[in-house]
Order: structure tokens, then C-alpha cells, then sequence
């Protein structure tokens, strides 16, 4: 088992939601945490927030999306800290719409910071893990990502790509014998926190009984364990999700009919423009 005590975390998406939990999480185990995201005044909240005692946190504002400032992310990290340990790619958006009243404005914002960015922040982080031949690289997708959903097709193809990303990169650094890896997360409804509680707040629908809603910290313990134990993927629901995506594997037809049924589309539902 991997020991986490001393290592050096970047987490994006860090001012609010998961990023908050994750980093709590990893103050526990002794990790020295970077937080970036966009807004400097709730990183500064977030880093109060965290009361582990001689938690060592230092924050960074940061657009995912942009590279120069992703370089400087990656060079005050460095200067900090000397290494790079484990980046947690959790910064994530979802906006739906009926697809075709989606603006292509909000398709490249959610591919650019669901997938591109954690894209590129990983390669530029890679190659300073590949320097040390140490490093864990967490992606934080979605149950999205492995099947559709109606309603929220620019996140779902996001997620997908995300899971992808992971998997590719995961069987690269395994055939290379590095001893950097790669895990990706695929929640379903996190209640809480996050995207899902956002849209209740904003009158939005529940997640359907037959899908359940998960904890903010059974995601954040679903990464500790897939860093801790080198997991390749770790699905977190209360239900037996796995059992469907494997008839969908199997039977995409079978799939769809039970997804409609489930419900799970009606929590992206939106009111159709006129």
C-alpha cells in the first residue's frame, strides 16, 4: 500500500464541492496540498477551513483551461514544495440544455475544462513524475463517462474522453514500467456537495431511487483508496451500477430501455426554449 504522508498533491477545483473534501482528506494523511482554482478569495476560505493541525497548503488561482497558467501552477509548486507527487484533475463543469439549443460557447468551455485541461495539466505534470519515476495521477470523471445520459450530452462526451484519457495513459506507463500510474473516478450523483446539489438548489430534479446519491467522502475515500492501492477505476454508487454497465457491455438496446426507466435523465432535464 502506498504511504501518502509527505507527498505533494495538486488538486483542481479546490474552492468548493469535492475539491474541498479531497483536500481535507489528504491534510489528514499528512500531504502537503496545493489548491487551485479560479477564484483566489475561496481558495483563501478553503485553506481556513482545513484545521488539521501544521497542514501545510499552499494555494494558487487558477484557470484550468489556460496554459500559462497551468505553467506557473506547476513552477510555484516546485518552487514550494521541490516535487509533484499527485495531481487530483477535479475541476469540472456541466451545462445543460436540449442539445440542439446548446451554444457552442458552452460545448468548448465544458470539453476545455473537463477534458483538455485536465489533458494538459497532466502532461506537464507528467514529466516531472517520470523525472522522479514516482507519482499518481487521479482523474475525477463520472458514471457519465461510462454511459450516456439524456440531457447532458457535451458532459457526457467529456467524461467519456476523460475515462479514455485515463485508461490509455494507465496501460502506457504500465507497459513502460514506470512507477507512475494513473486512476480515474466515476461517481454518480454526490449529494452535499457539487453539481448534483447545485441543480436541486436551482429547482432542478432528484436523482431517481433506482440510482441513489453517494456521500462527498465516499468519493474522496475512493480516491484515497485507488492512490493507496493503485486502482484503476473505482465506481462510486450505492447501487449495483456495474451490474448494468455490464449489460449495456452486452445488450446496448437492454441498456437504454433500463436507463429510461431508472429516471436518470430527468435530473439534466431543462425547460425547452419557445
Amino acid at each position: 500500500m502506498r504511504e501518502l504522508s509527505g507527498t505533494t498533491a495538486i488538486i483542481t477545483g479546490a474552492s468548493r464541492g469535492m475539491g474541498v473534501e479531497i483536500a481535507k482528506s489528504l491534510a489528514e494523511r499528512k500531504v502537503r496540498i496545493v489548491l487551485a482554482a479560479r477564484s483566489a478569495e475561496a481558495l483563501e476560505a478553503v485553506r481556513h477551513d482545513i484545521t488539521q493541525e501544521d497542514a501545510q497548503i499552499l494555494t494558487i488561482p487558477t484557470d484550468i483551461t489556460d496554459l500559462n497558467a497551468q505553467a506557473y501552477l506547476v513552477e510555484q509548486t516546485l518552487s514550494k514544495f521541490g516535487t509533484i507527487d499527485l495531481l487530483i484533475n477535479n475541476a469540472g463543469v456541466v451545462m445543460p440544455s436540449p442539445y440542439e439549443h446548446t451554444s457552442l460557447r458552452d460545448i468548448e468551455q465544458t470539453i476545455a475544462v473537463n477534458l483538455t485541461g485536465a489533458m494538459t495539466l497532466t502532461q506537464r505534470v507528467l514529466s516531472v513524475m517520470l523525472a522522479h519515476n514516482r507519482g499518481h495521477i487521479v482523474n475525477v470523471a463520472s458514471l457519465s463517462g461510462l454511459c450516456g445520459v439524456g440531457g447532458g450530452e457535451s458532459y457526457s462526451a467529456s467524461k467519456h474522453g476523460l475515462v479514455g484519457f485515463t485508461r490509455s495513459l494507465r496501460l502506457s506507463l504500465k507497459l513502460r514500467k514506470s512507477r507512475v500510474s494513473a486512476s480515474v473516478i466515476c461517481p454518480g450523483f454526490v449529494k452535499e456537495v457539487g453539481m448534483y446539489t447545485d441543480r436541486l438548489s436551482s429547482g432542478g430534479n432528484r436523482a431517481p431511487f433506482t440510482l441513489g446519491t453517494s456521500s462527498v467522502y465516499a468519493v474522496s475515500r475512493a480516491i484515497i483508496r485507488a492512490i493507496e492501492h493503485d486502482l484503476p477505476e473505482v465506481v462510486v454508487s450505492p447501487r449495483p451500477i456495474r451490474l448494468l454497465l455490464g449489460l449495456m457491455a452486452l445488450s446496448p438496446r437492454l441498456g437504454e430501455c433500463i436507463l429510461k426507466q431508472a429516471g436518470a435523465h430527468q435530473v439534466f432535464e431543462v425547460d425547452q426554449p419557445e
